[in-house]
């Protein structure tokens, strides 16, 4: 992906923020607004890219509506991956182990299943690669935050 212009001043972010409300299926725009402690229409400048984000906001959005894109977007490009945080109290530990490892298998049958649908033409095309990102991406945090789950029950 090619760097974003200076001038764009959150426009793109603003956009991925709008996309990711409007694919969730609990949460809309209003409730996200009224979750980040914004006026609606404070809410809905900053997703037209009228007004950029201040980073409080960013912070206070990504609490509020954890959606990993939002993350991911911020991190691209940098040495860091965004992984989410795993708490279990200490007799559910291995339970939480349980879940999060057959997670990964999912998302990695995921990863493959993708690559077998995209590979039926036997080439990859620039949309068949974004969706094989993406699934390798979930995979990726989803690995990732197993890993620091079991380095955090060494502490």
């Amino acid at each position: 992906m090619s760097q974003l212009k200076t001038k764009d001043r959150g426009k793109h972010f603003g956009f991925l923020v709008r996309k990711a409300i409007t694919e969730s299926n609990r949460y809309d725009i209003a409730s996200v607004a009224k979750g980040t402690d914004m006026s609606y229409q404070s809410f809905y400048q900053r997703l037209q890219g009228v007004t950029p984000f201040s980073a409080d906001e960013i912070r206070r959005l990504i609490a509020f509506f954890p959606d990993p894109s939002l993350v991911s977007y911020l991190l691209k490009g940098t040495a860091f991956v965004a992984a989410e945080r795993i708490e279990a109290e200490p007799e559910k530990r291995e339970d939480h182990i349980f879940q999060a490892a057959h997670r990964i298998v999912f998302e990695a049958s995921d990863v493959l299943e993708t690559i077998d649908q995209a590979l039926k033409d036997r080439r990859i095309d620039h949309r068949e690669a974004v969706t094989i990102m993406s699934a390798i991406d979930d995979a990726e945090r989803s690995l990732i935050s197993l890993r620091e789950f079991v380095a955090g029950m060494k502490k």
